[in-house]
């Protein structure tokens, strides 16, 4: 038989067993790193649209620039001045195209005049392979400076991403023309070299 006493040591052994297990599992909680939270975004320009064949950007004074594919799928530029385009210029360009960010889509009614669209500073106008047409009005910055007020296809009103934005307006300004390089003189088989030659002045003796 068990005496009394071993019954109790038993129990209290038990007792700080199971304490010791659940003291160190309060331990490891606290100071276990959280897995961080990826966050996802969702993008003006969709899949579904297909591959970008045009794209025309106009600020408010109607400066242009637009580009296309041809038939083999060279980027050309038609405005301002007709040329093959820069390729992997415009290659990024498209690509920033399907880039922009949704930061907020605004539910609330807005006086487009608060935000820059009743006169937008930029007008893109998108064609795509699917027969798809898109059209995106740019109107201010927002006040952190993080995005710009866009509407898109005039209707929905959103936030995007500044750097996004600012990627596309600035080919008004910049459109992807190619890179020209200037050429180095080189002397030519029918060059002769003539050497310099020295003309002696006479010297009038002094009297």
């Amino acid at each position: 038989m068990i005496k009394r006493s071993t019954w109790l040591m038993l129990v209290l052994f038990g007792l700080v067993f199971a304490g010791y297990f659940i003291f160190r599992g309060r331990i490891s909680t606290m100071f276990s790193v959280p897995t961080p939270t990826s966050t996802s975004y969702n993008y003006l320009i969709t899949q579904a649209d297909g591959t970008l064949e045009s794209l025309r950007i106009y600020d408010n004074n109607y400066h242009t620039t637009q580009m296309q594919r041809d038939t083999s799928g060279i980027w050309l530029i038609s405005q301002p001045k007709t040329v093959t385009a820069d390729q992997s210029l415009a290659g990024a360009a498209e690509t920033q195209v399907g880039a922009l960010k949704i930061l907020t889509t605004l539910t609330s009614q807005l006086n487009l005049k608060d935000i820059g669209l009743d006169f937008p500073s930029y007008t893109m106008k998108l064609a795509f392979s699917s027969g798809k047409q898109h059209s995106i009005e740019v109107g201010t910055s927002t006040p952190t400076g993080s995005g710009y007020y866009v509407r898109f296809d005039g209707g929905a009103i959103y936030v995007i991403s500044k750097d996004g934005i600012d990627a596309l307006v600035n080919l008004v300004t910049s459109p992807p023309y190619p890179a020209t390089e200037t050429p180095i003189p080189s002397l030519d088989s029918t060059d002769t070299y003539t050497p310099a030659t020295s003309t002696t002045v006479p010297v009038t003796p002094a009297p």
